[in-house]
């Protein structure tokens, strides 16, 4: 079976009812379990992958290329407003994966090694050779890559420039996933013909509908609806 939903609409908690684990206290997401879900089958933007598990989770909610990824499997759509459940995501994880993001170094250790590497040290290829370099070898490595780090961390930000940044990060993050979906939901536009079943949580009465209306008003941010609405305009 396929659970087909929107980004914080709840389709790691419903895979979760149906195999009677834990599914109403607030907060569980797709991120906050390990639920062996593959990467890919998130969006369904690449090539099938390979099929694992009975159930698959997915954000694609066209039914085309849900059977041109995984042909002749049942698939039950979940059904609720893209704007609530893109704000859920968001809080729970989105802007921090936006932070996360912005907040690695701009030079990887690779390409660290390869800018100061001696014409007599191994050749590396991976993090796993790079670890396994001669003690005398690593230690110098980390040590010019310590000091390159230090010498680029920004300074510390006093009290209001430090509230401007994080006021900005969550526009950007918030702008970033929002556009994100709006075109990604626009290549591949909602198709439900060939739901086995579709749940529609804002207009059910069933036990998932009712704890999932109640999750979904639970989180709130001005600054994404602003966001949405600027770009909805």
């Amino acid at each position: 079976m396929i659970v087909a939903f929107y980004p914080g609409a709840g389709g790691n908690r419903y895979l979760r009812r149906l195999t009677s684990k834990d599914w109403t206290r607030p907060g569980i997401s797709y991120d906050s379990f390990n639920i062996e879900q593959l990467f890919e089958n998130r969006y369904l933007l690449e090539t099938p992958p390979v099929r694992k598990t009975d159930h698959i989770l997915t954000h694609c909610l066209n039914s085309d290329r849900i059977q041109e990824m995984h042909p002749n499997t049942p698939i039950v759509f979940i059904k609720t407003d893209l704007q609530k459940s893109l704000r859920r995501e968001w809080i729970l994880h989105g802007h921090q994966r936006f932070v996360d993001k912005q907040g690695k170094h701009a030079i990887s250790r690779l390409e660290h090694y390869e800018a100061i590497q001696d014409p007599a040290w191994p050749v590396v290829n991976n993090i796993e050779q790079l670890n396994a370099l001669p003690e005398k070898i690593l230690k110098e490595v980390i040590e010019d890559y310590t000091k390159l780090v230090n010498n680029h961390r920004p300074a510390p930000l006093g009290i209001l420039e430090q509230l401007t940044q994080d006021c900005f990060a969550k526009i950007n993050s918030a702008y970033e996933i929002i556009t994100w979906h709006l075109d990604y939901y626009k290549k591949y536009t909602l198709d439900f013909s060939n739901a086995s079943e579709i749940i529609d949580i804002d207009n059910s009465h069933d036990d998932f509908s009712i704890v999932m209306q109640t999750e979904l008003e639970l989180y709130s941010s001005e600054i994404f609806d602003q966001v949405w609405n600027k770009i909805n305009e």
